[in-house]
């Protein structure tokens, strides 16, 4: 059963789609030689534990990582439901995000990645004293979740891009959750209309989309501006970093989780501290 659970944890949580939970249990239990009675066994246990939670979408149940109650992701990042309450510590920011279809609630480990590396950009201590005024750029916002860590974590002004409808409506209505509004903008202006340069940029999404669109987010990072990049698998981060570097983006830092990677890369200037 230890041996199923950890399958479980480890196809829900590395999967970058809502996998439904019929085709999750005859997939576990092919790789594991068990029945698929044992593995919704061990999907109710961990459905009881918290750990998990069903979804449901157009009449298909999926199993997914549970935001039921807050939960910390990075050292000062705490994500909870709307409705639930919480206390924050000193040092903490809590968002509340609702939950939905579009991707990045949280429970992807290139969410997380991302979120605990927007942590690291903006610590007092990486971020430059005598700026004023930053500005950030989430690409491929879904929910909207690191627009609103951009914002939350001192970032005066930041676009949330997308193309998803469906993404733009749970963004604007997860901003509006937070009480962002005069922070944060979620438009689905193509990144290459978008006017002006950003001191922080996110980007969380396949390889070969961050690789086309490595020359054109460099173009649009200020001076000393760090850019984040998630949603690849770690084999990967060597070829992203060469063709990042092709563009004058030196990498300072690299965290993997699940065989997922992010990097943070500078375009010049001391915006963090490898």
């Amino acid at each position: 059963m230890k041996k199923v659970k950890k399958l479980i944890r480890k196809m829900v949580l590395d999967s970058r789609r809502k996998i439904p939970t019929r085709e999750l249990e005859k997939a576990i239990a092919g790789t594991a030689g068990v029945q698929t009675k044992t593995v919704r066994l061990a999907i109710r246990d961990l459905v009881e534990l918290g750990d998990f939670t069903y979804t449901h979408l157009y009449g298909t149940s999926f199993l997914e990582r549970s935001f039921d109650r807050p939960v910390r992701i990075s050292q000062r990042i705490v994500l909870k439901p709307p409705e639930k309450a919480y206390q924050p510590q000193p040092g903490e920011v809590v968002m509340d995000l609702a939950s939905g279809a579009a991707f990045g609630n949280g429970a992807h480990p290139t969410t997380c990645l991302a979120l605990r590396a927007i942590d690291v950009v903006l610590d007092e201590h990486r971020c430059p004293r005598g700026r004023s005024h930053l500005t950030g750029l989430d690409v491929g916002t879904g929910t909207g979740v690191l627009a609103l860590a951009l914002a939350l974590l001192g970032v005066q002004k930041v676009v949330g891009t997308d193309i998803d409808p469906c993404a733009l409506s749970e963004a604007t209505h997860n901003v509006s959750l937070n009480g962002l509004g005069s922070q944060v903008m979620i438009t689905k202006t193509p990144l290459e209309q978008l006017a002006g340069c950003f001191s922080v940029i996110v980007a969380n999404l396949a390889y070969p989309t961050l690789t086309r669109l490595s020359r054109l987010l460099s173009k649009k990072m200020e001076k000393d501006g760090a850019l984040i990049l998630s949603g690849f698998k770690a084999p990967a981060s060597e070829a992203l970093s060469a063709a990042c570097a092709e563009q004058g983006l030196r990498l300072i830092r690299e965290e993997t989780d699940h065989q997922w990677a992010c990097l943070i890369l500078r375009k010049s200037g001391n915006m963090v501290r490898g």
